[in-house]
Parts: C-alpha cells; structure tokens; sequence
C-alpha cells in the first residue's frame, strides 16, 4: 500500500486537469495495487480537477482510497461512481 499526502503531490489547491493527470500517471507507474489519497489540509478543488479525478479514477487499474477529502469533492465522487 502505498500513502500520498495530496498537499505534497500536488499543492493544498487542486486546480489543473494537468495535475490530476500527472498524478494518476505516476500512480499507474507504481508496483502497490492499493493507493491511499490523503487530502488533509487541501484548501481548494476546482471543477476542472474533479473532473479529470473523476475520470481518472475510473480509468485506474488501482484500488484507490480516499481519506480527509473536502466534502463538496465526496458528494461529487458519491454521486459519480453510483450512477
């Protein structure tokens, strides 16, 4: 299992798809299957990234956990991978 603290990936604001992107390459690329998402301390999520996450995680190979998101992004991802 792997743990990635989002803050220090990325930034406490998640803005860019870029960086979505980015992120869900470097996760592919690891041998762990399970990926642990800490956003702790994460200020900001703009729509573009919740987007891509969105479409990224469905994308993944992985088992991706989500710890410590901000609950407008939960909501999003509930409703997103219910439907």
């Amino acid at each position: 299992m792997r743990y990635v603290i989002m803050r220090r990936e990325i930034s406490k604001y998640l803005v860019s798809k870029i960086s979505c992107d980015h992120l869900f390459k470097k996760i592919e690329g690891l041998e762990d299957q399970e990926i642990v998402l800490d956003f702790l301390l994460v200020y900001y999520v703009s729509n573009e990234f919740i987007d891509a996450y969105i479409a990224n995680r469905a994308m993944s190979t992985k088992i991706i956990i989500e710890k410590n998101m901000p609950m407008t992004m939960k909501k999003l991802l509930d409703n997103a991978f219910l439907n």
